[in-house]
């Protein structure tokens, strides 16, 4: 039986083990960390990412040892807070270390390559219509599409993976590695309820999308500074939030 669509994305660095997500009848199957380095302690099926181009060479021995069906690409290259490459960069170290993964070079088996997950800024669509352009020109290509948004409404976000997935191309299929609302306030966060029923509403729907594979909600973590005021999943003590309730069992 194939995992369920929902995730999680989890910090490498969090004190709290994520068993609090595979209780029986959790709807959270897998996990995706930033890393190609596994989460201790976890029994979701784990999905190696690697973030930028630094010690990519170890990257298919780590996804031979975890067994993993996918790996996803750099993180948010286009932004030059996260993994910050060039077209350039990425598309060759691309076709240098992941494409082979793809292909199943070397006597391994084939493994399915995701993008690099790009943000919902206004160029990030420009930034991988460039790297998809540049890989296709050497025989490349990737499995699927995967990105990222942040926002406030449902709206929003339903327009943003609509209009991002046919201007990309509609041939493939989306992994959506980082969402939620929030808008970062201190004085003026989104409301409690807003958030819980964006996670409410917005599982439902990706559930009934053929064309998104999985969807991963931002916000597996204590720290509010980083997900937004509501979004967090876990509260100061790592206790399940109403979020993080939601996101699980409904």
């Amino acid at each position: 039986m194939a995992p369920s669509k929902r995730g999680l994305c989890w910090p490498t660095s969090n004190v709290d083990p994520p068993f609090i997500f595979t209780k029986p009848g959790s709807k959270v199957s897998w996990l995706y960390n930033w890393s190609p380095h596994p989460t201790p302690r976890c029994s979701l099926q784990f999905i190696p990412m690697q973030w930028n181009h630094v010690n990519i060479d170890t990257l298919p021995g780590l996804c031979a040892q975890a067994g993993a069906p996918a790996v996803l690409g750099f993180n948010e290259p286009e932004l030059a807070e996260q993994s910050n490459m060039s077209v350039e960069l990425a598309a060759g170290e691309w076709m240098r270390c992941i494409e082979p993964l793809r292909k199943g070079q070397g006597g391994r088996a084939a493994v399915r390559c995701g993008s690099p997950g790009i943000s919902s800024a206004p160029h990030g669509v420009s930034w991988l219509k460039a790297f998809l352009a540049a890989i296709r020109a050497q025989g490349g290509g990737v499995d699927f599409y995967a990105l990222h948004w942040y926002g406030e409404t449902l709206g929003q976000f339903y327009d943003y993976i609509w209009s991002t997935h046919h201007q990309l191309g509609a041939d493939k299929p989306v992994w959506i590695t980082e969402y939620a609302p929030t808008n970062w306030s201190v004085e003026h966060p989104l409301d409690k309820g807003h958030v819980e029923n964006f996670v409410r509403e917005s599982c439902k729907y990706l559930e009934t999308l053929d064309w998104v594979e999985r969807y991963a909600f931002f916000g597996a973590m204590r720290d509010t500074g980083t997900v937004g005021r509501w979004a967090a999943m876990l509260d100061n003590n790592g206790k399940i939030t109403e979020v993080g309730k939601i996101y699980r069992d409904e």
